[in-house]
């Protein structure tokens, strides 16, 4: 029996969601910059990277004995992008004092949502550690 397939379902739903957070992100920040006259594509590229998480957990959900070795890896995209997403709040955070009250107000809803992010890529870090040493555990 496959005790650990509802988290790593469960990975797999957050992964997609979280993509789908950070595209919506994307589509909000955007019209707050005037100098965006691309659209919305030159945004978009910063998104696309964070496409392989929902892949790579859909890969340990159906297949887990061909794919644990990706577990490291997969530990390590999250490590980065949470550390960029951590620094990127703390270089952002000097300028959300000086900006006017409305556009403040939509700055702390997108901050709070990046930490809200940020707090759950920690968790799925920490999901991530745990299975690599259960299975470890069943190895030995």
């Amino acid at each position: 029996m496959d005790v650990y397939g509802p988290l790593r379902a469960a990975l797999f739903v957050y992964e997609f969601l979280r993509l789908l957070v950070l595209i919506a992100l994307f589509v909000v920040v955007h019209p707050l910059h005037e100098t965006a006259a691309e659209g919305i594509f030159p945004y978009t590229v910063y998104v696309v990277p964070n496409a392989l998480f929902p892949l790579m957990t859909y890969f340990l959900w159906i297949r887990l004995s061909v794919y644990k070795p990706y577990i490291a890896l997969y530990m390590a995209g999250k490590t980065i992008g949470l550390v960029s997403i951590i620094g990127g709040c703390i270089f952002s955070f000097p300028a959300l004092i000086h900006v006017p009250s409305i556009a403040l107000t939509m700055d702390r809803l997108i901050a709070g949502v990046v930490l809200i992010v940020a707090a759950l890529d920690g968790l799925t870090i920490f999901s991530g550690l745990m299975l690599n040493s259960k299975l470890k555990k069943l190895e030995t």
